[in-house]
């Protein structure tokens, strides 16, 4: 077994994102490794829609950083 550490396709740093006063992602870090199968889970109204669609840039980042495959989601010319 390898104890290497596979390199990140998504790091996500910081991102807080809000629909008018409600807070939908508060602050949230992590890294998704490359080849592997991740799951988000939890109950309704907890921000997992609004996190994929930040990292697939369907939704525009408010505040934090999001890194797709070595880019930064927010850059137009990196989503094409």
């Amino acid at each position: 077994m390898s104890s290497a550490v596979a390199p990140s396709s998504f790091e996500i740093r910081d991102v807080t994102h809000r629909f008018k006063r409600t807070v939908a992602i508060d602050g949230v870090s992590l890294d998704l490794p490359c080849g592997k199968l991740v799951g988000l889970i939890g109950p309704d109204g907890v921000g997992k829609s609004t996190l994929l669609g930040l990292v697939t840039g369907a939704k525009k980042l408010q505040e934090g950083a999001v890194d797709v495959l070595c880019g930064p989601i927010d850059d137009a010319r990196h989503r094409q």
